[in-house]
């Protein structure tokens, strides 16, 4: 009976994966090769001090507009210059498109590619395009394939191309492309990853739950016993260090309210979860060193101790987020409906949190200087994360390095309940991505304990 439920779970599982990778890749396929705005690849001489830029109509016969432009190039008074990547454009539907050239007459600029792109599909002028397009004080030195030369003939040098038909999608099968990537996922997770021995972990967290929290609370209680103060420090610190970070960004950088919240608010609700974050990962990835002699136990299940661990850290967290909310009343802000995703956003980093664990306490056994890398890793982490400075500064199509960050989900969840009242399933791609990224996590400390376990004892 128990392996039936056990191969049925097991397809049920793999039939899940399926679907939330095969919708993971779909969209960060749509998202990179549907950005919508015109991709340009140009270079050129001075252009006399005046901006490349893309103007753009949303209906045939329509005037260019200055509030439907986007500077490509800004730097323009330099003897030469370069441009690489896309404009962002903030409509869709577009009819017209109008690329200027600066204004420097006799100066050259050599445009290597030019694409438009929206929801709907894409145009991308050929050297029949552009000789048939409406231009302006140029003159097309030569033009082939999506390369042409343009030399400036006049002070208001530009192309102008007419409501031009997109070709659709449809034309690249990105639903097959994002199948073929779910399946070969999945036969790498069946090759290499055992969906029972993580059935086998589960069962064994509920199965002695009662021993994890009695460990959970003596390795609380015990962290801070030869202390005069006791678990008091498990609160000073962190607390301190809020308020050293909050003076230095508040009173001495005077940074300014994030939108209308104040400073203090969006700060503290970013950085409590990283505090939970760090000090449960560094805590579990030592559980197996900390915890030697029952390690070498044959009889005692292992596997619990990164969660007994990661449970010891939740206490301290717990405090943290009832003194977050107590700062929260008192600048005005009340509990409402969307508080309530704090136990979502705090599972989710807990689930983040026992697959970083069980990944790295197995090779910590083996490899002590991962503390120190860890360290480093947690560091660098830490401002590199949304935390105290916000990514709303960076351009749209510079934030996708940042959002890769699993944690990045994890701040913004606490931001978007205590501040912006946005339900977790409003961002469902980005909440797609972190189940995905968390599961490969999970999936590889599965993998990786297994193989390890054996050793453990010849070591330690």
């Amino acid at each position: 009976m128990m392996t039936k439920l056990f191969y049925f779970l097991k397809t049920v599982v793999y039939i899940g994966v399926f679907a939330l990778l095969f919708v993971v890749f779909l969209t960060f396929y749509d998202s990179f090769y549907k950005g919508r705005g015109v991709r340009i690849e140009l270079n050129g001489g001075n252009m006399g001090g005046v901006p490349i830029e893309v103007f753009y109509t949303n209906a045939e016969g329509e005037d260019f507009s200055p509030a439907k432009t986007q500077h490509v190039v800004n730097d323009t008074i330099k003897d030469t210059y370069s441009f690489n990547g896309t404009v962002p454009l903030n409509a869709s539907n577009i009819c017209d498109l109008r690329v200027d050239f600066g204004g420097a007459e006799g100066g050259t600029v050599y445009v290597k590619k030019l694409i438009y792109k929206d929801n709907n599909g894409f145009f991308k002028p050929e050297g029949e395009d552009y000789g048939n397009a409406e231009i302006n004080d140029i003159e097309l030195a030569s033009a082939g394939g999506n390369e042409i030369t343009v030399k400036v003939t006049g002070e208001d040098p530009f192309i102008v191309f007419r409501n031009k038909p997109l070709r659709p999608y449809n034309e690249i099968p990105g639903a097959i492309i994002s199948a073929a990537a779910s399946l070969a996922a999945c036969l790498f997770l069946n090759r290499f990853v055992r969906i029972k021995s993580i059935y086998a972990h589960i069962v064994d967290f509920y199965t002695d739950r009662k021993l994890i929290m009695n460990l959970a609370l003596n390795d609380f209680k015990t962290k801070y016993a030869g202390s005069y103060f006791g678990i008091v420090w498990a609160f000073v610190q962190p607390v301190c260090t809020i308020l050293v970070f909050w003076f230095v960004f508040q009173v001495g950088f005077r940074s300014a309210d994030i939108g209308n919240v104040p400073f203090i608010l969006w700060f503290s609700s970013g950085l409590i979860p990283w505090f939970f974050f760090s000090d449960a990962w560094n805590s579990s990835a030592n559980a197996f060193i900390e915890y030697s002699y029952l390690v070498k136990k044959i009889v005692f299940k292992i596997n619990i101790l990164p969660l007994v661990k990661i449970i010891s850290a939740l206490f301290v967290h717990l405090f943290f987020v009832v003194f977050m909310a107590l700062i929260f009343i008192g600048y005005g802000y009340y509990p409402n409906i969307f508080w309530v995703q704090i136990i979502y956003y705090m599972f989710c980093m807990i689930i983040l949190v026992l697959g970083l664990g069980m990944l790295t306490a197995p090779l910590m056994v083996f490899f002590r200087d991962l503390g120190q890398v860890m360290g480093i890793v947690l560091q660098f982490g830490m401002w590199l994360t949304p935390i105290m400075w916000d990514i709303n500064r960076i351009p749209p199509q510079y934030q996708w390095p940042f959002k890769l960050n699993p944690m990045y989900y994890i701040v913004q969840g606490y931001r978007d309940s205590m501040l912006n009242g946005v339900w977790f399933y409003d961002n469902i791609k980005q909440t797609l991505y972190f189940w995905a990224a968390t599961l490969v996590i999970v999936f590889a400390g599965s993998l990786i304990y297994r193989r390890l376990k054996p050793h453990f004892a010849d070591v330690l």
